[in-house]
């Protein structure tokens, strides 16, 4: 399988580092939809990425898509995804707040690197911003101090709370710098530290 993408997109990286932990194995295509649009619509008619190419030349696009397929196929899925209850559903909300901050922050990015400079209107880049870093301090407060919110090993609130943290401080680390998210450092220290992580973590 081929996955396209590169891990500066929080939506390329929580999906290879799913992939990860499932213990799937994938080659890579480093690929950026602003750089490489043209390429990307071949697999993607909307431009966009992650996109998985499988070995028969099907292509499954959208991270939350990818993701459901790699569940189907790994042994180890209810680690990374319970198959009911409780922790299921709290697995999935931290998830959606995780990807709700991750797309705050992309369109936060995008108003200073896609918009002329003169058309930049702070005070929405700033609103987004603001939404991201409330989702991000939701997450922190449910977040333990030692382990992960999978228990001893990480499950897919972790991947996306951890994902999103480190892309907000990539593209806004001012506002992280001044928000409460002790127990969200933390657990992106511990998970960093883990190859499934650490393979995919942005290096400019």
């Amino acid at each position: 399988m081929l996955l396209l993408g590169r891990d500066l997109s929080p939506f390329v990286r929580r999906t290879a580092t799913t992939l990860n932990l499932l213990g799937i194995f994938y080659e890579r295509k480093i690929v950026a939809a602003a750089e490489d649009g043209e390429l990307i619509r071949r697999f993607n008619p909307l431009g966009r990425i992650p996109a998985l190419v499988l070995d028969n030349d099907e292509v499954v696009i959208d991270s939350a898509a990818i993701i459901d397929f790699a569940l189907e196929l790994a042994e180890n899925s209810e680690q990374i995804l319970p198959a009911r209850g409780d922790l299921r559903r709290k697995v999935l909300r931290l998830s959606a707040m995780a990807t709700g901050a991750m797309e705050k922050g992309v369109t936060g990015a995008y108003e200073r690197t896609q918009r002329p400079p003169q058309f930049l209107y702070e005070p929405y880049r700033q609103k987004v911003l603001d939404q991201a870093l409330a989702g991000l301090a939701e997450i922190s407060s449910a977040t333990p101090k030692s382990g992960y919110i999978g228990g001893a090993l990480p499950n897919l609130a972790d991947i996306n709370a951890v994902v999103a943290y480190d892309f907000i401080n990539i593209v806004a680390p001012d506002a992280v710098g001044v928000a409460s998210l002790g127990a969200l450092e933390n657990l992106s220290e511990r998970a960093n530290a883990l190859e499934a992580f650490a393979s995919t973590r942005w290096q400019p």
